[in-house]
């Protein structure tokens, strides 16, 4: 019993220490991330503990407000918010990107958005990237992917809604 007890100790300190250093953000948190203001867009990343703000550059009167993650032993992930379109009613319509070194998060990305049911338009590929187009009534997404699999990148733009 005493050895059987050292041994489940034993896995549960492994497991409890073992932290895994992977994606730090899903298809979710980047759609929903074009819903938020602005202000409330920079407080669900910098209050999310993975991403830090990076540095504010000002475009055409606009404030763009550049995050990294955190982590040093992942793969480093950027997004962009703040750049955005107004509409003739005075919509918002936001835009968000999300840069990574690892490809892998790109695919992970592509299979959430599978799984979400959007409807992949077109797949493709250009000297530079793999290209993966979905879009719904509320996104248009594109995924690119690098074609020497050292980067990989997510633009969702928020679309008008013309309701029923």
């Amino acid at each position: 019993m005493k050895k059987y007890l050292t041994a489940l100790f034993l896995v549960l300190s492994v497991c409890a220490t073992t932290r895994s250093y992977g994606q730090s953000i899903s298809f979710f948190d980047l759609t929903n991330l074009t819903n938020l203001s602005d202000g409330q867009a920079h407080t669900y990343l910098a209050l999310g503990g993975i991403f830090k703000q990076d540095y504010v550059q000002e475009v055409n009167g606009k404030k763009i407000e550049y995050f990294k993650s955190k982590s040093v032993k992942a793969a480093p992930q950027t997004i962009m918010i703040g750049e955005n379109e107004i509409t003739a009613n005075r919509t918002i319509l936001r835009t968000v990107f999300y840069t990574t070194q690892d490809p892998q998060h790109i695919v992970n990305l592509i299979a959430q958005a599978k799984r979400a049911k959007l409807i992949m338009k077109f797949q493709g590929q250009d000297q530079n990237n793999n290209i993966y187009k979905f879009d719904n009534e509320f996104y248009n997404i594109t995924m690119l992917i690098s074609t020497d699999n050292n980067k990989g990148s997510v633009e969702v733009k928020q679309k008008e809604f013309i309701g029923y």
